[in-house]
């Protein structure tokens, strides 16, 4: 099966619409910015999922401990809940110096239409034992296991996966090898870059090798 893998350099505010018809997207695998002047993007994010899901989609996106309740409210005005589900940072964790906390992990959070009653391919776990982020391409990257098993089960082969900041890449390096078509976005010109060069495998021999172990 040959997948049709598209990323767009540009702002996906603006380009989404433009790209993405209504009620098209079988699964949105995204990680917006944390911090709490970029809240706005999860407001985004919850109607435009709305818009372009179809009844038995998915919406999957990682959010920080500390500002979940936030961005759990924000998706729950356009969507309904579905899971919490916990990454595991083994062997890789940060401090959240306000509060003092050695965090561990990080929520990665599932939202389905509204009235909508989907399930995913199989049992699914609840708890993923990742390794934290992969700073390799990106300073925000997320590891490529925890992306993998979660786009494996919550779609099929030949769905379409959205990613509305694409960052370095994992996302569609993921639906590449998965044999999912896919749509993305990056704002940033060197981050799209990348990503761009990962999906097409011309990355030097070092990234290329830390690629294809994480996959």
């Amino acid at each position: 099966m040959t997948s049709c893998l598209n990323i767009y350099n540009g702002d996906a505010l603006k380009l989404a619409k433009q790209h993405i018809p209504d009620c098209s997207v079988d699964l949105i695998f995204t990680d917006p910015p944390y911090p709490k002047e970029y809240h706005y993007l999860y407001q985004w994010l919850a109607r435009e999922a709305k818009r372009v899901l179809k009844p038995n989609g998915f919406l999957f996106t990682y959010a920080g401990p500390y500002w979940k309740h936030k961005v759990m409210m924000t998706l729950g005005r356009h969507l309904d809940y579905y899971y919490d589900f916990i990454l595991m940072h083994n062997g890789n964790t940060s401090i959240l110096w306000p509060r003092r906390i050695i965090s561990g992990y990080k929520s990665f959070l599932c939202y389905t239409q509204k009235g909508s009653k989907p399930l995913p391919v199989t049992n699914v776990l609840g708890k993923f034992d990742g390794c934290g982020g992969d700073k390799n391409f990106h300073n925000w990257g997320q590891e490529a296991n925890s992306a993998r098993y979660y786009i494996d089960v919550f779609s099929r082969p030949g769905d379409m996966v959205v990613d509305y900041f694409v960052g370095g890449g994992t996302t569609p390096v993921v639906c590449k090898a998965l044999e999912r078509n896919f749509i993305g976005f990056e704002i940033n010109k060197t981050s799209y870059d990348t990503a761009m060069a990962r999906l097409e495998g011309s990355l030097g021999p070092r990234e290329k090798g830390r690629q294809e172990i994480l996959l």
